[in-house]
């Protein structure tokens, strides 16, 4: 599924954790140790060996080492450089790529992390965001959340071949609500609700026929529900939850409100999020001038 694994680590126990979790995979692609420290590099730097960079590098090496001691048989390399975490790991989204990051351990005021920043790029590859409780001892299955459009359909795909990798049952779900404009009061309402109903369990069944054409077998679910907290919900019984991007545009797809931005802010599991390639499609892109990052978080500079 995938040809390299690139994981971000900052020295925290958040980012060992991703490190970790991209270990166990037990696959075979090669892995990147990514760490960003942040500013820009001075043309010095490069000639010390006393230097920020060459500090940081030494760390990161040591650390890569006990990797390969604690999990023999990887390919692991590391790259240290200036810059912030997520314009760094998104150097390295493209088809083909899983960029892994740990998620922030506890959820604070900011709409936005280095997870989400990487999953607003639309440049392919997928981004999972990894919780700090992600070893998914006893959790059941693998989901697929998907809401009827072709991008979801990377999700049903990514989810069946987790699902046969851990060797867990498939579940997909889809998640609707009716709207808040329709009243009760309204003589057609009930019918209107079960035609509701009826069209959503359609986008549910649509998924299970292509989940079925690519040789998988899952679950499907309709649950009633805002998107985002009922997929949090029964992410905290998954393995791992396995989301999709969409190609509507940066800005207007992470806005609040958006599933996958949601769920990724406070993962309940380990989240894959399938980002589309859309050419057209601008990064959102915020001034580091006015963010303190790191691969936890990203929040107002004080």
């Amino acid at each position: 599924m995938f040809t390299r694994i690139i994981v971000g680590w900052n020295d925290t126990s958040q980012s060992q954790t991703a490190v970790t979790w991209a270990l166990e995979r037990n696959t075979n692609e090669p892995i990147t140790i990514v760490h960003a420290i942040g500013g820009a590099a001075t043309a010095s730097e490069y000639l010390r060996a006393g230097g920020e960079l060459s500090e940081q590098r030494a760390k990161l090496m040591d650390f890569a080492d006990r990797m390969r001691a604690e999990h023999r048989g990887h390919d692991i390399t590391t790259r240290t450089a200036h810059g912030s975490p997520a314009d760094l790991l998104g150097e390295y989204l493209e088809p083909g790529t899983l960029v892994v990051v740990g998620a922030p351990k506890h959820r604070t005021r900011s709409r936005w992390s280095v997870g989400a920043r990487l999953a607003s790029r639309h440049k392919g590859g997928t981004v999972a965001v990894i919780p700090s409780t992600s070893a998914g001892d006893g959790r059941a299955s693998v989901v697929a959340g998907v809401d009827g459009s072709d991008a979801s359909l990377g999700a049903v795909d990514l989810a069946a071949s987790e699902a046969k990798r851990l060797g867990l049952p498939f579940e997909i779900i889809h998640v609707w609500l009716v709207p808040r404009s329709w009243s009760p009061l309204v003589g057609e309402y009930a019918n209107d609700v079960n035609a509701y109903e009826k069209m959503h369990r359609e986008v549910l069944n649509a998924a299970l026929e292509y989940a079925q054409s690519i040789q998988s077998e899952p679950r499907g679910r309709l649950e009633t529900g805002v998107a985002s907290e009922v997929l949090a919900e029964v992410g905290r019984n998954a393995a791992v939850l396995v989301l999709a991007s969409h190609s509507s545009g940066a800005f207007s797809r992470f806005l609040l409100g958006s599933v996958s931005h949601e769920v990724i802010l406070d993962p309940p599991a380990p989240v894959l999020v399938v980002t589309p390639y859309v050419d057209q499609v601008e990064d959102l892109v915020f001034d580091d001038d006015d963010f303190e990052v790191d691969l936890g978080e990203v929040r107002p500079a004080e």
